[in-house]
């Protein structure tokens, strides 16, 4: 897909977030179109990559899988849970994961693991690696993403964690990601480990005017852990700063933390 650095004056948010950025995407300018097109690249790589490459013998538990690990986009993965879903064997789950990760369809945000003094989570989260992927494979896509509910802000923060990565993988290779969620469910979406520098710690909200309050976790937590940085990216338009934590217009924070550009920081 491509990232909204590349998009420029093209990129639109809902848009993204509806339908992803695939490059495909481009040449079509009605909503019905790109529906249709997101639903048959889902269709087109089970049938195609899949079956032709022999990567699974039995398609249909495959099938069901996707629907249910499409579902389970973002969220913390509990292969049994999956596989009794699937209606499989708990490592047959772990081998259409493994097949999700060779074909660049997805990647696991494992588990931060330091010597904390809370405990942590040790299992892995599972991302998709466009958001309008995930919304043909849970046939979502005829219905619009509204500002302020649930599903918007998961769409949200699944694409800004996505944006992280890929420009990091390009303009910082040497980074490296996870997530950090302790036993009583406080949360921070990614955790940045950075040779050299201080941890970077970061909270993804959809809100177009953070308050300190909805910082509390990420304040409390980066409090435990010592010497860090934490920042907010959300929608709000200006950058602000609650005690030590910045919270950035989202574009620009990706801008300074993961690409070359030296011009977003000053």
């Amino acid at each position: 897909p491509f990232s909204f650095l590349e998009l420029g004056q093209q990129f639109n948010l809902a848009q993204a977030l509806r339908f992803g950025t695939l490059p495909q995407l481009n040449e079509l300018t009605e909503d019905f179109e790109k529906q249709q097109f997101l639903m048959s690249y889902a269709h087109t790589y089970i049938q195609e990559e899949i079956k032709g490459e022999q990567l699974v013998r039995n398609l249909d538990p495959f099938r069901r899988f996707l629907d249910v690990a499409a579902q389970c986009n973002g969220k913390i993965i509990n292969f049994a849970n999956i596989a009794r879903d699937v209606g499989t064997h708990e490592n047959h789950v772990k081998e259409y994961f493994s097949i999700l990760e060779d074909t660049l369809l997805g990647f696991f945000l494992e588990p931060f693991v330091h010597s904390f003094r809370k405990r942590l989570s040790h299992k892995p989260k599972f991302y998709f690696f466009d958001p309008g992927v995930v919304r043909a494979l849970v046939k979502m896509l005829a219905l619009p993403l509204n500002t302020g509910n649930s599903a918007y802000g998961e769409a949200f923060e699944h694409y800004v964690i996505l944006e992280c990565i890929r420009l990091a993988n390009t303009f910082k290779p040497e980074y490296r990601f996870s997530y950090l969620q302790t036993k009583d469910g406080a949360e921070i979406d990614l955790v940045v480990e950075r040779p050299g520098q201080s941890h970077l710690f970061i909270e993804i909200k959809s809100s177009n005017n953070v308050r300190p309050e909805q910082l509390n976790t990420l304040k409390h937590l980066t409090k435990d852990f010592g010497s860090c940085e934490a920042i907010c990216l959300s929608t709000d338009p200006f950058a602000k700063k609650f005690e030590s934590i910045n919270v950035l217009p989202w574009q620009q924070g990706i801008r300074q933390f993961f690409t070359l550009d030296s011009a977003a920081s000053s």
